[in-house]
């Protein structure tokens, strides 16, 4: 039945959507250790630089968004995982 192929289909187009949210949580988590062997005093003259703190505000601004794309998605789930998705 063609249902239950797009059904099964957008159940797993969903699964792959939470396991790259999940993945990108994982390598965002890894940025603090970049961010906490930084170094501020390697400024150039020709180019700059983000601080420390710019750098932490970049990485929770990423977290935020993400936390709200996660938060859409459950919010969506049911729709998502029982129709075909279009791109």
């Amino acid at each position: 039945m063609q249902v239950g192929y797009l059904n099964r289909r957008a159940q797993e187009r969903y699964g792959t959507f939470t396991a790259a949210l999940d993945l990108v949580a994982e390598v965002l988590a890894e940025v603090d250790k970049l961010i906490d062997s930084y170094d501020d005093g390697h400024a150039s003259e020709s180019w700059t630089i983000s601080t420390r703190d710019e750098l932490k505000a970049f990485r929770t601004k990423a977290f935020d968004e993400l936390d709200r794309l996660r938060t859409l998605g459950k919010k969506h789930e049911a729709e998502l995982v029982s129709r075909d998705w279009r791109l």
